[in-house]
């Protein structure tokens, strides 16, 4: 099964970075999953222009008008049993470069040929905060909407209600250490929460995999001449 994770943190080497690190090393060790990620910073994502290309001009390969980096994200999205995304928190929600990435899924809920077809695959979200009451749980919530608009099953972690979430701030307060640019990684409660995450996502989709013949609808007997 392939797990896909989408850092869209504009800071590839940050928290969201290290915190998303984290929850993936779950799978460590686990032939039955595959990992794939992608971290934004280095890719060029566009917002969607709302054209509609994808309504009626798909054909296999090509899924969206725009040739950036989403055409190499599409097809690793069809073959995911799972997909985490991970935001840091702007101005009370998530990232506008997260934002922009959900809104090019909108090729899966309209378009001709990838309409549905990330129903019943597993969501997982994961967000990081400066400091404690700056929108973690809107992030959350937003990726969390996200999936369900796209009919997938929402991942709801062990150690936490609407996914993974952490602070880069001492307990949450805004406090530094001098040179230390990861402190999402000294709050445990923070980094349990997203290997708790993960670990559901690997769950449910398991779950998913297994069930997948009883899920299918009987085939038609045909009848005889």
């Amino acid at each position: 099964m392939k797990i896909v994770a989408i850092n869209g943190s504009l800071i590839s080497d940050g928290n969201v970075a290290v915190l998303l690190d984290h929850a993936l090393a779950e799978y460590d060790g686990e032939e039955r999953f595959e990992v794939t990620r992608f971290d934004l910073s280095g890719m060029e994502i566009g917002p969607c222009r709302q054209c509609n290309w994808c309504f009626k001009k798909q054909e296999p390969g090509r899924y969206c008008s725009q040739d950036d980096g989403m055409q190499g994200i599409y097809p690793e999205l069809l073959e995911a049993s799972g997909i985490i995304i991970a935001s840091p928190v702007h101005f009370g929600r998530l990232s506008g470069t997260t934002a922009d990435f959900i809104d090019r899924l909108r090729v899966f809920v309209h378009g001709n040929v990838t309409r549905s077809a990330l129903r019943n695959k597993v969501g997982g979200s994961l967000a990081v905060a400066w400091f404690r009451n700056a929108g973690v749980e809107m992030t959350l919530m937003t990726i969390n909407t996200a999936f369900n608009v796209l009919g997938m099953v929402v991942a709801t972690p062990d150690l936490g209600v609407f996914g993974g979430s952490a602070f880069s701030s001492l307990d949450g307060k805004g406090k530094t250490i001098r040179g230390d640019k990861h402190l999402v990684a000294i709050d445990p409660i923070g980094m349990a929460s997203a290997r708790s995450m993960a670990f559901r996502v690997g769950e449910l989709a398991s779950l998913i995999e297994a069930g997948k013949g009883a899920l299918e609808p009987p085939a038609k007997e045909e009848k005889a001449d």
